[in-house]
């Protein structure tokens, strides 16, 4: 799936891609990650299947000590849609046509010196088509943010001790 470059960036500054928001207790998403991780996937697929322009981002918040905000969002570089502005930084024509991936960020403290990471997750054809294999990438990812943070806090952790 493709989509104009132009027609990308003026969706993103108006906001009229698909949103939904979901939250969940971080127990009970580690208590069953694929089930919690599935409504996220789930809801994605069909927001971007109702969009016209196969746009979308689903959102979901994790409740603990300090919460921590999951996203996947349809997009042509590995920018989210809040920076919206600086996309077109990265392309001379905005009549291209050019691939619409999905990307997978995390927002957490501690997760690193921003609090925010982002990665492209699969080409949104191979999304639609092979779901399961979707989801599975995607709890693989979000298993490598928890490492990670879980890393983060055990440093701060052995820093804070000496």
């Amino acid at each position: 799936m493709k989509i104009r470059v132009k027609d990308f960036l003026a969706a993103g500054e108006a906001q009229t891609f698909a949103s939904q928001e979901f939250s969940a207790d971080l127990k009970q998403v580690q208590a069953d990650l694929k089930q919690a991780l599935g409504q996220v996937v789930t809801a994605f697929l069909e927001e971007v299947a109702d969009h016209p322009q196969n746009l979308a981002q689903v959102s979901l918040t994790i409740k603990d000590d300090s919460d921590f905000k999951l996203f996947l969002e349809t997009g042509i570089i590995n920018l989210a849609f809040r920076d919206i502005k600086r996309v077109d930084n990265f392309f001379s024509d905005e009549e291209a046509e050019v691939p619409l991936n999905v990307y997978l960020s995390f927002e957490a403290p501690g997760l690193n010196a921003s609090g925010y990471r982002i990665d492209e997750i699969t080409d949104l054809a191979s999304a639609q088509a092979k779901p399961a294999k979707f989801l599975d990438l995607v709890v693989a990812q979000f298993e490598s943010y928890l490492a990670t943070l879980a890393a983060s806090e055990q440093e701060n952790a052995t820093e804070n001790e000496n």
